[in-house]
């Protein structure tokens, strides 16, 4: 690893070290609602009940994602406390293996060069960086999968038994996350590559029972928990087994799952855009280059791992009756080989057009900085200048100096994600009221008793340190004679005032779901219009 970073470029060193302080940076930004804020719960209650196999959600019976990020999340909670850093930390270490990862797979089959901008690319997409901050089960599944996939493929090339058994680890652990679309997310590509090049003795050989054995010990643990969780209990009317190995990747396709959010079958076309910034455009051309050559070419490609991997998984995920941004970012690691070595072999005709589009790129994302000055959030602040007049200089440098390498395309868009970490996300998330909320309950009422009424709060209950905040009901409010704290939702507090209790004290916090952003929420003059409040009380009878 260390060899690596010495024989990058000094632009190339200034990028990835700008890249790691966004990525840890990132780390601690607030848990967001909504599935970040349930996972970070779900761990946290963890440590404080040591039910590890059995996965529990305010005490009741947890049928979702499967345990590896809570596993993980909860070692680092109790090593750490319940913090932002703790929670999060476990996905980004696995992020940095899977850019190496990246990197030592396309050195497999390309060029050092090709390896360095694979790596680049991968690491300065929206998703990976998304990955930093609203942490979920994808960003440890995509990690999981591309780095077994770089072992199996060592393994292949170079007949190292450590990389076969390594390998082998990964995909229990890409299972682990999310299912078993980890195992054919990784298996797929494998073998259809293999049929490719010809090696049926690799298709065809006893060693895959090693892997077999290995994947099935790892999933031991998970299997035995949701056996005795729900399996043994037929009372309960659900079959974990039967949830985890098929209904919950392959029920969605075959309709057997109820989730369904009508989502389209180009939605991943869609939200990729966003998502595989900045390199999406160039990247279609890759792709069809690609399959190009490999249908056209009367020499074999060096792999067809990454386009199988590619093309296999985004269909499969397409044909999903349930979507959502973040499925398809196990997908980006292949992506990412391809483009790479498109513009690797790109000519300086190419190269021209591309640095005239990501010049062209800055200039927007430095008017939307000014946009956002003077119509979103226009309160002064040290980072908004900054990335202003660092846009300018860099706007202002390759005026002359036209890009021609992938760390020089990049550095013209890679501005927007310093705002976007220090400017942009920690004002949204001054709108979380449950976690405003909770931080100053920690705070400042560390011996009073604190209620939520009505309904429960991940956010609340992580950053308040108690995993068990009591939920009641009005009627239970009526049977305390003492004074309590209660929160509230600002529609749920006529049913306090209809209990005639006397609210001695009132704490307000502003709330907007900042997941779902419209508008009239960014807009400053028509914020006030929209926003909720949510209130801490002090009551008595």
């Amino acid at each position: 690893m260390i060899s690596f970073f010495t024989k990058l470029s000094k632009i190339e060193k200034g990028v990835i070290i700008i890249m790691l302080i966004i990525y840890l940076h990132n780390l601690l930004l607030d848990v967001m609602n909504v599935d970040a804020a349930q996972y970070a719960g779900i761990s946290s209650e963890m440590v404080s009940t040591g039910s590890y196999l059995e996965v529990k959600d305010f005490g009741a019976d947890y049928l979702d994602k499967p345990p590896l990020l809570f596993w993980l999340s909860a070692i680092s909670i109790a090593l750490f406390g319940a913090t932002n850093f703790a929670y999060k930390l476990p996905s980004f270490l696995f992020l940095v293996f899977s850019l190496y990862a990246v990197y030592r797979f396309t050195l497999l089959y390309y060029s050092e060069k090709t390896a360095k901008n694979a790596l680049l690319i991968l690491a300065s997409t929206q998703a990976y960086f998304l990955i930093t901050n609203d942490v979920k089960t994808d960003g440890i599944l995509t990690s999981c999968v591309i780095i077994s996939v770089w072992l199996f493929s060592e393994y292949f090339e170079k007949r190292k038994l450590k990389s076969l058994i390594l390998g082998s680890v990964f995909i229990g652990l890409a299972m682990l996350a999310k299912g078993p679309i980890g195992a054919i997310a990784v298996l797929m590509p494998l073998g259809i590559n293999l049929m490719y090049q010809k090696k049926w003795h690799d298709v065809f050989n006893l060693r895959w029972l090693l892997v077999l054995i290995i994947v099935g010990l790892l999933l031991l643990p998970m299997s035995y928990g949701l056996y005795m969780q729900f399996d043994s209990h037929p009372e309960k009317g659900k079959s974990g087994l039967y949830f985890y190995y098929w209904l919950q990747s392959f029920g969605r396709i075959t309709g057997e799952s109820s989730w369904n959010n009508g989502s389209p079958w180009h939605f991943f076309l869609g939200s990729s855009i966003w998502d595989f910034f900045p390199w999406i455009f160039p990247f279609y051309i890759a792709l069809f280059i690609k399959l190009k050559n490999v249908l056209y070419s009367k020499t074999k490609v060096p792999e067809i791992t990454t386009l199988v991997g590619f093309i296999a998984v985004f269909s499969m995920m397409s044909l999903s009756k349930y979507k959502l941004p973040h499925y398809i970012f196990v997908t980006f690691p292949f992506a990412s080989v391809i483009l790479a070595q498109y513009l690797t072999d790109v000519d300086f005709k190419f190269w021209k057009r591309w640095s005239i589009t990501y010049y062209f790129l800055g200039i927007l994302i430095l008017f939307l900085f000014i946009i956002f000055y003077l119509f979103f959030f226009s309160e002064f602040t040290f980072w908004v200048v900054f990335c202003i007049i660092l846009q300018l200089f860099i706007l202002f440098y390759f005026k002359k100096k036209k890009a021609k390498s992938v760390d020089e395309l990049l550095i013209l868009v890679l501005t927007l994600n310093l705002f976007l970490s220090f400017v942009f996300y920690p004002k949204l998330l001054c709108f979380q009221a449950d976690a405003i909320a909770a931080k100053w309950t920690s705070t400042k009422l560390k011996n009073e008793e604190v209620f939520l009424f009505n309904k429960p709060s991940h956010l609340y209950n992580f950053y308040s340190q108690n995993p068990f905040t009591k939920v009641i009901d009005k009627n239970e409010i009526k049977n305390i004679k003492k004074p309590i704290w209660l929160y509230v939702s600002e529609g749920d507090l006529d049913q306090i005032k209809d209990l005639n209790v006397t609210i001695t004290h009132k704490k307000v916090f502003v709330d907007y779901p900042i997941s779902r952003l419209k508008l009239n929420f960014l807009l400053e003059s028509k914020r006030a219009n929209i926003l909720k409040n949510k209130y801490l009380l002090k009551i008595q009878n």
